[in-house]
């Protein structure tokens, strides 16, 4: 009882959340004017097929990188207020708690998988990637983001300032929900654990385009350590063996 007592209200909180978020996004007061990079960062190394799912996709924002690349958009959530708004941007949406035994597809069901923001929000990273491979085809992609903790501001942030820093700018609960922090190592480890392999690390080019400082550091530590240390995120692809 006392479990599903605090689902309802995780439940209502999280709806609560996405109410909040669209009703402002409407008005033009929450998104940013600037360029959403970590979709940049996924259309870089996404590929195209036939269905693709989005793992808890809230509103359906992927859909504008997905649109020309597959014939189907696939998206689960646990917010009903989020799928509506997914659902009027084509996906396909169904409502599930990530956190679990089973996500509500059949083996084998999609060319490709996105989990978004997703893996530092539930319980159990690894018995959510283990899903997403049982629920891809074989050979089929996976994409992942997650902030990184390994970031510099963050490690500033820690060392400096003796406060462990918050990888997200979401305020609706403590560290907007966050209950688990990655360093690349971190991911690439849960990959392989999780039966993935060609794992391969992103980096957002197109931030350098915007950017002299960024271009001049990439270039003198090198695309790796940018990636380790100056990017705020982690994104990666990997493909079920």
């Amino acid at each position: 009882m006392a479990v599903a007592g605090s689902m309802t209200r995780f439940r209502r909180t999280y709806e609560q959340y996405w109410h909040t978020r669209l009703s402002a996004e409407s008005l033009d007061q929450y998104g940013s004017p600037s360029p959403n990079e970590i979709l940049e960062s996924v259309a870089a190394v996404l590929k195209k097929g036939g269905r693709i799912l989005d793992v808890g996709c809230g509103n359906g924002a992927i859909a504008e990188i997905t649109t020309n690349r597959f014939d189907q958009l696939h998206g689960c959530d646990f917010s009903e207020t989020a799928l509506q708004e997914a659902s009027q941007r084509g996906a396909a949406v169904v409502c599930a708690d990530l956190n679990a035994e089973f996500l509500p597809y059949r083996d084998g069901s999609f060319d490709c998988v996105t989990c978004l923001e997703v893996i530092e929000h539930v319980f159990d990273p690894l018995r959510l990637l283990r899903e997403l491979h049982r629920i891809l085809k074989d050979h089929g992609q996976l994409v992942l983001t997650t902030p990184n903790i390994r970031y510099f501001r963050n490690i500033l942030t820690l060392v400096w300032q003796g406060r462990f820093p918050h990888t997200t700018t979401d305020t609706f609960v403590w560290g907007g929900g966050h209950l688990h922090y990655f360093t690349r190592k971190d991911v690439r480890s849960l990959l392989h654990e999780a039966e993935f392999d060609r794992c391969q690390f992103v980096v957002n080019v197109e931030q350098f385009e915007r950017s002299w400082k960024r271009r001049l550091v990439a270039k003198m530590a090198g695309m790796d350590a940018f990636g380790e240390w100056i990017c705020g995120g982690i994104t990666v692809s990997a493909h079920k063996r």
